[in-house]
Formats: C-alpha cells, structure tokens, sequence
C-alpha cells in the first residue's frame, strides 16, 4: 500500500482553510480511488509557533533562547510518504521561511510533491519569486495543478507536469452535505481583512461571521490587538472551530458578501451568490471560473462548467500520480 501525506489545516487562524481540507481530501480519494493507497493528514500548523518564538519580537525574547533547527520538531519529517501532497497559498517568502526546516528535508529526501489545486503567490515581485524558486527548483516537484493562471505562468516551470486547474473548495458540494437550516432568507457578511460593515442586499437578516477564531481566542492575540478583539465579539454572531458550522450556514444563504475568498467559493459551490470585497492576488482563482465580476456585484458559479472542470481536475491529478505509482 502507498502511503499519501497532504500537509494542510491550520483552522484556528482562517476557518477557510478547512474548505480546501475537504475539498483536497475528497478530489484525491476518488481521483486515486483505483490505487492501492492510505490518504494521510498531518497539520502544518506548528511551525509557525515556532517561527514566532524564534524570530519574532516578543516572542523570541521571552522564550529563553531560539531553537536549532535539529531541536524543532516537525511531525512531517517523520513520515515516509510516496506522495506528499500540498494546497493553499504556498509560493510565497512568509510560507517558504516558516517552513523552510520542511522544504529543505523535501530536498534531501527527494520525496515526490503534489501541490494540487492552490499555490499562489503572496505579490508576485520578483523578490519573492527568485526566494521561493529557491526551493522549489530543487524538489522533487512531480506535479502542479493551479488555481489561477498567474501562479501557473509563474510556478509552473518548476513542476514536471503542470496543469491549470481551478481552487479545491469548489469540491465541497461533493464532500459535504449541508444541514437544512430553519431560518428566514438572510445575506451573509463574512469581513475579517478589510474593515467590519452590514451589507444586507434587500434581506431583513443578516448573519455576520468570522472565519479567524485566533482574533477572540487567543490571549497573545487578544493583547496585541485588543481593540479588533473586543469589536468581534461586539458586532460577530457567530465563530466557530468547527467548519461544517460556516457550510451549513453558507449553503443556506441567499448571498454572500465576504472578503474572504474561500467565504464566497463555499457560498457558490452550494448554489448561493457572492461577491468579493478585498484586492488580493488569492482572488485570481475567481477570474480562472470566469467570476472577475464577483468584486463588483453578487455573481452565480454556472455549475454545468464547473462539473466539467473538477472531472478534468481529478483526470489531471491521475495524470499526475501515474508517474509514480
């Protein structure tokens, strides 16, 4: 049996990234359905605990020393994949420093990497690219099926496949069924990065979310920004650690105003409209679904086109996984 390790979570700090959890786990158990294959999860969080109690004022100086990079210990490099799979925003200096103690063992080990259905950039400057291509020149980098045509056209010569393929959370209808909720039609406003604001869209209801548990539940983080802290709990109705909470509730809306990416891709996916309200380049996996209009007005996803895509998606993961299994 091949072992397969995805390398994801980090729930605590976006609920977001739970979605494309979901969404990775579904696509590759039936994309690789007809192998011999166990699909492992292991958390990425860690790292960045350590990163901050190792580089970051006042965290590194109350501490009691930094760590070597033997004395960290990383859960990841004590596995023997055959495929390590990862998603999410990953080609970016932040990303590339946290878990540089990770990248360099991918190098020496020389253990196949997927990145499947993310791997954006951070901005794209040239700083960036040269300090992530760093790394990833040197992988073992089987495969790369992307988001958005940008990170594609950027990363994508590093992978010895590459395909252009669409976000993991417009696999969510297929890995989760909603829960019916009894509530009258409501809009949803989901606003963590920009600034706090009611858009009801003509709805007499309006449920405002937070997808970053951290901002109310953690004290470090409750100290450093105590005033966004006491304004969540003011003016939120509902955080949660548990992510088929938010799906139960997107799935069910009307609309979605959010400028949280993954907020409106939940939103779509089970039917409902969206728009986008921030400018990040995370936000280019909308244009890729032919949505650039979702940062003006609320939009629909034609799901006959996006059916298509995600078949195509898990034909391209296959394509992938042939090399080596």
């Amino acid at each position: 049996m091949k072992e397969v390790f995805y390398f994801g979570h980090c729930w605590a700090d976006n609920i977001g990234n739970a979605f494309i959890d979901f969404g990775i786990n579904y696509s590759l158990k039936e994309a690789l359905k007809e192998y011999d294959v166990k699909i492992n999860n292991i958390s990425n969080v860690q790292p960045y605990n350590d990163f901050n109690f190792n580089n970051r004022f006042p965290y590194n100086l109350l501490s009691g020393g930094r760590k070597k990079q033997d004395e960290i210990f990383d859960l990841r490099t004590h596995t023997k994949p055959d495929l390590v799979v990862l998603g999410g925003s990953l080609f970016d200096i932040f990303w590339c420093k946290v878990h540089s103690g990770f990248l360099e063992w991918l190098i020496e080990e020389q253990v196949p990497v997927m990145v499947l259905g993310g791997g954006g950039g951070n901005n794209y400057s040239s700083e960036e690219l040269n300090y992530v291509s760093s790394f990833w020149k040197k992988i073992n980098f089987i495969g790369y099926i992307s988001r958005d045509e940008k990170a594609l056209n950027n990363f994508g010569k590093y992978a010895k496949t590459s395909f252009s393929g669409i976000d993991n959370a417009f696999f969510l209808n297929d890995a989760y069924e909603p829960a019916k909720l009894h509530i009258e039609p409501y809009a949803i406003n989901t606003f963590d990065l920009t600034y706090p604001r009611v858009v009801n869209d003509g709805y007499n209801k309006v449920i405002k979310l937070s997808h970053r548990l951290l901002d109310v539940d953690s004290f470090k983080s409750f100290l450093k920004r105590w005033f966004k802290a006491f304004k969540i709990v003011k003016t939120y109705d509902f955080i949660s650690d548990y992510p088929n909470d938010y799906l139960n509730l997107y799935a069910n809306a009307a609309v979605t105003h959010s400028d949280r990416v993954h907020a409106c891709v939940a939103a779509l996916i089970f039917g409902g409209k969206a728009q986008y309200y921030d400018k990040s380049d995370r936000s280019y996996l909308f244009d890729r679904v032919k949505l650039s209009d979702i940062r003006n007005t609320p939009v629909s996803l034609d799901m006959d086109y996006i059916e298509k895509e995600k078949q195509q998606q898990l034909k391209n993961i296959k394509t992938v996984v042939d090399q080596i299994f």
